[in-house]
């Protein structure tokens, strides 16, 4: 399902026809107890559409720098395409590598500890509107 809305947005965008989702870039900062968090992963997830199924689009995830800086890239268009659709998005953040809470075991097979709570993960609550014309204000201060 997810490769079709992929497929219909890019077909839209080589077309011209503006009925497929848009995107805009989207950048920003997360930090941790007011510290930039290096090496997270942060995935946006556009909310579903009133009245439909599907979300309004593919998702975008990025990976921060050193200072906690992300800049998104769609999901599955091998990074050529740049930032997030518009509009609502669940956002999570994770140092994970697969945005689940590390047991144990996890770390003792060489997965790293999941640092950020679970609220901004796996349970996320985290929330961001992508406006029309893009930001570079998606800026996270998690605690």
């Amino acid at each position: 399902m997810r490769l079709r809305i992929v497929a219909v947005g890019l077909l839209a965008a080589l077309c011209g026809c503006s009925s497929g989702p848009k995107f805009v870039p989207v950048s920003g900062t997360v930090t941790l107890d007011g510290k930039p968090l290096a090496n997270a992963i942060v995935a946006f997830n556009p909310a579903a559409v009133p009245g439909k199924i599907e979300a309004a689009g593919p998702g975008s995830m990025a990976v921060t720098d050193d200072q906690g800086h992300f800049a998104l890239k769609v999901i599955g268009t091998d990074g050529k395409t740049v930032g997030a659709v518009v509009g609502e998005h669940r956002v999570r953040v994770s140092t994970a590598d697969n945005m689940t809470n590390s047991d144990s075991s996890d770390v003792a097979h060489g997965h790293p500890k999941e640092r950020v709570p679970a609220k901004y993960n796996t349970n996320s609550q985290l929330t961001f509107t992508v406006p029309p014309g893009g930001t570079d204000a998606a800026n996270f201060d998690l605690k």
